[in-house]
């Protein structure tokens, strides 16, 4: 029982639900926030790996005169791929075109063309 001039310490029901509410406009904006950050995230993997992939096979030229399609060979060179990025490579006389893939990203795949230079 509560005797006169005693104060009752505690919250409302409507700023319980105030506070409820703004936490979920937050969550709101936030988490797509995080899921974009993810995918330029693994993007970033595949372009990385790409662009390493790269300095390695002609690392790897420079050794043997040849151009690879194992991705084993190019780690004899220094090549560290990223987990979760699988590489594939394909050559074709004195030109090659190596591919990453992950799951994940805004796009399912990043390719290298050496001929060209470049990374689409």
């Amino acid at each position: 029982m509560r005797e006169m001039g005693q104060e009752i310490k505690g919250f409302t029901l409507v700023e319980l639900l105030v506070v409820v509410a703004i936490i979920g406009i937050l969550t709101a904006i936030a988490v797509p926030q995080f899921m974009a950050y993810k995918q330029r995230a693994v993007d970033q993997h595949m372009v990385r790996d790409l662009e390493n992939a790269a300095v390695a096979m002609e690392a790897y030229y420079a050794d043997t005169y040849t151009y690879t399609s194992a991705v084993t060979d190019l780690t004899v060179v220094g090549l560290q791929q990223t987990p979760g990025v699988t590489l594939t490579i394909t050559v074709s006389g004195t030109t090659y075109t190596m591919t990453a893939s992950e799951t994940g990203g805004t796009k399912a795949s990043y390719s290298y063309n050496s001929a060209t230079g470049t990374i689409q």
